[in-house]
């Protein structure tokens, strides 16, 4: 009998022993926290840099259309330019019932190294001070006060040294207010979303192909109505987002994340665009997208 009582405390005892094993097994083996790579953040940086830029029919491209759509000549007003390299056919449509105007924009610009070719759709939408539409930018001597701006969808490719851009879809609607004077400010009604696949070129020769979308909105930037030289540069305001990419590595070495989200911020005005993606601070140029 003794001897039955101690086998069964012992075993009693090497199953309280079993049990806390495991628990120290379960506390020592943990899901490792995860790390944003040096690397994955930059090739973030340079694809934001590149969607948001002007000669590649970034985000600075549309906020110029919606910035001349509400002068007496519309977009035309810088559409069509005298640069031999940078060619603009538009066409428009008015509905009398809804007051929307559709253009269709086609566009190429191209330089010595870098080639861009897009289309756009959009559709805007002239509004009086009493927020009744009328036709035109000016009627019966009356400015609109506000311009209601979407952007239906769109195509696009754009490849310079460091970057090969495929569009695969492109949709915002943006509410400008103060149209009526010398500065607009724009906001988004729904967030400027751009998805499309980017082919980076980094340092040491390395290939990476993002699979991405990026997610924008607008909070009071303010820009000169009708724009002109450098009006980027006069253009003010903080943009907040979120890049979202799948990575493909097709030559050099591969970085830790193969799923890249950072939340970003973009800075307006001046020479350069300041973007803040990951904690992590860029200067880009508002007109080629280079990180510099």
């Amino acid at each position: 009998m003794k001897l039955k009582i101690i086998v069964y405390f012992a075993l009693i005892l090497i199953g309280i022993g079993f049990l806390d094993g495991c628990k120290k097994n379960d506390n020592t083996v943990s899901a490792p926290t995860a790390t944003q790579d040096p690397t994955a953040t930059s090739d973030a940086a340079t694809s934001l840099a590149g969607a948001m830029a002007i000669n590649s029919g970034g985000v600075l491209d549309q906020v110029s259309d919606l910035l001349n759509t509400p002068t007496s000549t519309g977009l035309l007003s810088k559409s069509i330019a005298s640069d031999p390299n940078f060619i603009t056919s538009a066409t428009y449509s008015y509905d009398s019932t809804s007051g929307w105007w559709t253009v269709n924009i086609d566009r190429t610009r191209s330089g010595a190294l870098w080639y861009s070719h897009y289309t756009r759709e959009y559709m805007h939408q002239f509004l009086n001070q009493n927020g009744q539409f009328q036709k035109y930018y000016i009627n019966s001597g009356d400015t609109a006060y506000t311009v209601n701006h979407h952007i239906v969808g769109g195509t696009g490719v754009f490849n310079n040294l460091w970057l090969s851009h495929q569009l695969k879809s492109l949709s915002c609607e943006w509410v400008a207010t103060g149209t009526n004077t010398s500065t607009v400010t724009i906001n988004t009604t729904s967030p400027y979303i751009r998805s499309a696949i980017d082919t980076v070129t980094g340092a040491l020769g390395g290939v990476r192909t993002l699979d991405h979308s990026i997610t924008v909105n607008f909070i009071n930037v303010k820009g000169p109505r009708g724009t002109g030289l450098d009006w980027y540069a006069k253009t003010s305001g903080t943009i907040t987002g979120h890049y979202h990419a799948l990575v493909t590595f097709t030559k050099g070495a591969a970085y830790s994340e193969h799923t890249i989200d950072r939340d970003f911020t973009i800075t307006l005005g001046g020479t350069k665009v300041i973007l803040v993606v990951g904690g992590t601070t860029f200067q880009a140029d508002p007109n080629t997208g280079q990180i510099q």
